[in-house]
């Protein structure tokens, strides 16, 4: 019932589930049933609704305050020190993209700090670690930056922002990124993604509906059919865009997109650990600036 209460809070303060579903990064009818398993399961209403508004009742009313106590109670269990750093387990959750070309030798780094740190690697998409991360189970997630704003609990900590490229089979001598898409198959960044979001948007705001073929999460098989000259795509320009064969690869100019993939972690919670593993990942990535992680 954590993830409930939560939303019962960002609800009564936003007296919105619109406004609350945009603000946690769910559909509003997520919201509604959230809502709805936790007032069945305490038994009582706690909103009025009223057209797009709603208002708490008097129950709702009544026990704001003590949910909000509850949280923060919850809160400071999890952020609950157990054992010396050294001696702990770090879960870290992590989108493909970055397991080589930045967790593993981020993680090499940690192991030489903390040689007894015992490490756990959660593969996943983005929306699912964070959630994983909401709920507990991960003490940090790599991700790309959510496009929704961020829950007043969790903290964000930049690591790389890499542009958008298109990837074509090197026989194709069209330099002209528009034509190819207009004419070419179609390789599609998982729309499900943060990533592929913002490739949707970007396609969006183009007025360009490229002949999809295939759609997949991960950014290496899809530059392995780009190499076999399955079609065409555009995705984050990772570190194995520039090893694998038979490729070419076009900037997309000024209209260009980015994303900035990051680290999530929960605000409160300390570990040495995961703010080391931070600091590894800015090293690896070249981003020097110091991370407010360490300040919270």
């Amino acid at each position: 019932m954590i993830s409930e209460l939560r939303t019962f809070v960002v609800a009564a303060q936003m007296e919105s589930f619109a406004a609350a579903a945009k603000t946690i990064g769910l559909t509003q009818s997520a919201i509604s049933a959230q809502i709805r398993r936790l007032e069945d399961e305490l038994g009582y209403g706690l909103f009025e609704r009223s057209g797009r508004s709603v208002m708490l009742t008097a129950a709702g009313r009544a026990i704001l305050c003590q949910v909000e106590d509850l949280l923060s109670s919850f809160d400071a269990l999890r952020s609950a020190t157990r054992g010396r750093p050294e001696t702990a387990l770090l879960r870290i959750g992590a989108i493909s993209t970055v397991q080589t070309s930045l967790l593993a030798p981020a993680v090499t780094r940690l192991h030489v700090e903390f040689p007894d740190l015992k490490i756990r690697i959660v593969p996943g998409l983005s929306m699912g670690l964070l959630e994983r991360l909401d709920a507990g189970e991960l003490d940090a997630a790599v991700i790309v930056r959510p496009p929704f704003g961020l829950m007043p609990y969790m903290q964000w900590h930049p690591v790389v922002s890499q542009d958008y490229v298109m990837v074509v089979p090197a026989p194709l001598e069209n330099e002209d990124w528009r034509q190819i898409l207009e004419t070419q198959p179609f390789i599609r960044y998982d729309s499900r993604s943060f990533g592929g979001r913002t490739l949707d948007r970007f396609l969006k705001m183009q007025g360009l509906s490229p002949r999809q073929v295939i759609e997949t999460e991960d950014l290496h098989t899809i530059l392995q059919m780009v190499a076999n000259n399955m079609g065409c795509t555009i995705m984050p320009q990772i570190g194995a865009v520039s090893v694998v064969p038979n490729i070419r690869v076009l900037p997309l100019g000024e209209t260009g997109i980015t994303r900035e993939v990051g680290v999530m972690t929960l605000r409160g919670r300390v570990s040495e650990g995961r703010d080391a593993l931070i600091r590894y990942l800015d090293e690896v990535s070249g981003n020097h600036t110091p991370s407010a992680s360490r300040k919270s």
